[in-house]
């Protein structure tokens, strides 16, 4: 029986290469794919980069939930609906165009937004969608309401969002925190 002759290193590295990688290659790749999901989850971590906490929502307090479902009901429900369900059709537009008015429950899009993009959405009104050429019939409100009764409106539309959703939303906002320091 013949013995069998063992690869020599050079063949090893010979073959690699016709494959079109090596081990180095690979080893390099799994090594960038890693950092860079580690460096990923840092950077979602309440504390930013480095900081190995777990992603908590904050809680939303009984009291601004309150405050916010009442300034809810008299300012947004006519528009939006009692149970945040938005107008029929809510997707298409108006015949002037305009869009009509989202839902705020999970089945609309209002949990894929940071809270400044939604507070700027309550505070200009329809007038933030002017550069970007959409009509909105949406009011602002910054002169009618406080800070404080925009920000409990938001806080009351999370609360009635499943926890899965208040945690994207939650990650959509740190996300637009960092772009802002950036």
């Amino acid at each position: 029986m013949p013995l069998r002759r063992i690869p020599h290193s050079e063949d090893c590295v010979r073959n690699d290469r016709e494959k079109g990688f090596s081990v180095q290659r690979c080893f390099l790749i799994l090594l960038v794919l890693v950092a860079t999901a580690c460096q990923a989850a840092a950077d979602l971590s309440p504390g930013g980069a480095g900081d190995t906490a777990v992603l908590t929502i904050p809680t939303l307090a009984p009291d601004e939930i309150r405050l916010g479902q009442t300034v809810y009901t008299q300012q947004c429900a006519s528009c939006h609906g009692v149970n945040l369900e938005g107008q029929p059709d809510w997707k298409l537009p108006n015949e002037d165009g305009s869009f009509r008015a989202p839902p705020h429950d999970a089945s609309g899009h209002t949990w894929h937004h940071g809270d400044q993009t939604l507070l700027d959405a309550v505070r200009l009104g329809g007038a933030r969608l002017q550069p970007l050429n959409v009509v909105s019939a949406m009011p602002a409100y910054g002169e009618l309401l406080s800070e404080a009764e925009m920000t409990a409106v938001l806080v009351y539309i999370k609360s009635t969002w499943p926890k899965d959703l208040q945690l994207y939303q939650w990650e959509a906002t740190l996300r637009e925190q960092t772009q802002e320091t950036e």
